[in-house]
C-alpha cells in the first residue's frame, strides 16, 4: 500500500467562524499547518464541475454502463490509474479544458479565505490539479508527502483540497499530519502513487481527516505532510480537486503557471473558451517575481 499507516486519527476542526478573526486563524494555521473550512463553496457549483467530470469519466467508459454517470460507479472491467498511461492522458486533457474546474480555483470564497489568511493579496497557481481515483487501487493511493518539493517558490505557498462531491471516508479522501510542517522540508524517497516521491512518517503522528461533504474544503501549508486515503467503496470513483496559493508580493516558480503535467499547453486548454473570458491568462496582468527552476 502507498498510503502510510496511521494510528492517532483526528476529527477536523472547523476554522469558518474564524474568518472573522484574523489574528485567531493566522494563529491556528502556524500551529497546526492546515484550516478546514466546512460549506465555504456553494454545492451547487461543485457539483456541477462533478458533473462534468463524471461526463468525461462516462465518454471516455470510465463509469459502469447504464448507470447515471453523477453517481460516479466505476466500470468494473477497468483500472486506470494516475501516470503515464495513454488512457490517463486522453481523461485528463478533457479535464484541463474545462473552464469551470479553472474557474472554481478563482472562486471568490477561497481567495477571500487566502486574503485573510495571508494578511495582503493572493496569487492563485494557475497549475491546477484533478485526481481521479478509482475504487481498488490501494497501491497507487498517494503517498505521504509535502507539495513544496514540487511547488518550490515561496514556502508559503498552501494547497486547497476539494473534494468533488461528498466523500465520507469510505471514498477515502485527504489525511493531513497535523504540525508536520514545523520539521521543515524533509528528505524524500521514490514512491508508488501520484507525485512518485514519499516522506517517512513517524508511528507517533497525528492525523486528522474524516468525511468530507460537498462544499468543504481544507487547506494546508507546502510543507505540511499529506496523503490521499485508499479508496475502499468497491464501487465509485473519487474525484477531487487541489489547487494552489500564495501571497502574491513572493516568488513563484515559472512552472507554477504552466499547466499541469505539461501534456498541454494554455492555447490549447483555451481553445474552445470566449476569447475575451476573464479566466484566462488572469495572472499576465499582475507584476510578479517569476523564478527558474533550480
Amino acid at each position: 500500500m502507498a498510503m502510510a499507516n496511521m494510528t492517532h486519527i483526528e476529527s477536523l476542526q472547523d476554522a469558518t467562524g474564524l474568518l472573522n478573526q484574523p489574528t485567531e486563524l493566522r494563529r491556528q494555521a502556524t500551529e497546526d499547518g492546515y484550516l478546514f473550512f466546512s460549506n465555504l463553496l456553494d454545492s451547487a457549483k461543485v457539483l456541477n464541475l462533478r458533473q462534468q467530470i463524471m461526463a468525461i469519466c462516462e465518454k471516455h467508459g470510465w463509469t459502469q454502463a447504464g448507470t447515471d454517470c453523477m453517481e460516479g460507479l466505476a466500470n468494473p472491467e477497468l483500472l486506470v490509474v494516475e501516470g503515464g498511461d495513454p488512457r490517463w492522458q486522453e481523461f485528463y486533457g478533457d479535464v484541463q479544458k474545462l473552464r469551470d474546474f479553472h474557474q472554481l480555483a478563482l472562486d471568490e470564497n477561497i481567495i477571500r479565505a487566502f486574503d485573510i489568511l495571508f494578511g495582503e493579496t493572493v496569487l492563485p497557481h494557475s497549475r491546477n490539479i484533478c485526481r481521479l481515483v478509482f475504487p481498488n487501487s490501494s497501491s497507487h493511493s498517494t503517498p505521504p508527502h509535502q507539495d513544496n518539493l514540487y511547488i518550490g517558490g515561496s514556502a508559503e505557498t498552501w494547497t486547497a483540497w476539494i473534494p468533488c462531491g461528498d466523500c465520507p471516508e469510505v471514498l477515502g479522501g485527504l489525511a493531513v499530519a497535523k504540525g508536520s510542517h514545523h520539521q521543515g522540508r524533509l528528505a524524500d524517497k521514490e514512491a508508488i502513487g501520484p507525485g512518485g516521491r514519499q516522506v517517512e512518517v513517524s508511528t507517533d503522528q497525528v492525523w486528522v481527516g474524516e468525511d468530507y461533504s460537498c462544499g468543504d474544503v481544507i487547506i494546508l501549508h507546502s510543507l505540511t505532510v499529506h496523503q490521499g486515503r485508499d479508496n475502499q467503496s468497491g464501487n465509485q470513483l473519487r474525484a477531487s480537486c487541489d489547487f494552489r496559493y500564495q501571497p502574491r508580493s513572493h516568488p513563484v516558480r515559472a512552472d507554477s503557471l504552466a499547466p499541469h503535467m505539461g501534456w498541454l499547453n494554455w492555447e490549447q486548454i483555451y481553445g474552445d473558451w470566449e476569447t475575451e473570458d476573464p479566466v484566462k491568462y488572469y495572472w499576465q496582468n499582475w507584476d510578479l517575481q517569476i523564478m527558474g527552476k533550480n
